[in-house]
């Protein structure tokens, strides 16, 4: 997952709103085979639980000593969470509250949900 330069959607959060942009759904393997249809990307794009904090609300963290992350973290973050959002630049964000981010995770760290690759695996076997 690369991290982006800088805030190229368009859309600035405010108060104690983070925009995340997700860690990229895989839609075919290197072979080229499709791996889902649109409306199975659209959900798993939802259970994505990591991504790039893009930009951050002016009072992140107000209440605590200091802040759980920043702008070019990589995070962690609940299923189906936040407010899914289409930047101007086309690429697909979420939004959180400041305390809905978990962790922030190393740059080689992915989390992988095990429910995925074992509905992965069973339609490579069958």
């Amino acid at each position: 997952m690369s991290i982006p330069a800088s805030n190229s959607s368009g859309i600035n959060p405010s108060g104690h709103r983070i925009l995340v942009l997700p860690r990229e759904v895989v839609e075919k393997t290197e072979s080229g085979i499709i791996l889902n249809t649109e409306g199975q990307r659209e959900r798993e794009q939802m259970s994505n639980t990591t991504g790039i904090v893009v930009a951050m609300g002016n009072s992140c963290y107000d209440d605590m000593a200091e802040p759980w992350c920043k702008v070019g973290d990589k995070v962690a973050f609940a299923k189906y969470s936040g407010l899914l959002y289409t930047g101007r630049d086309g690429l697909k964000y979420r939004m959180f509250n400041d305390g809905d981010i978990t962790a922030t995770l190393d740059a080689d760290i992915e989390l992988v949900d095990p429910f995925l690759v074992t509905k992965r695996h069973q339609r490579n076997v069958d």
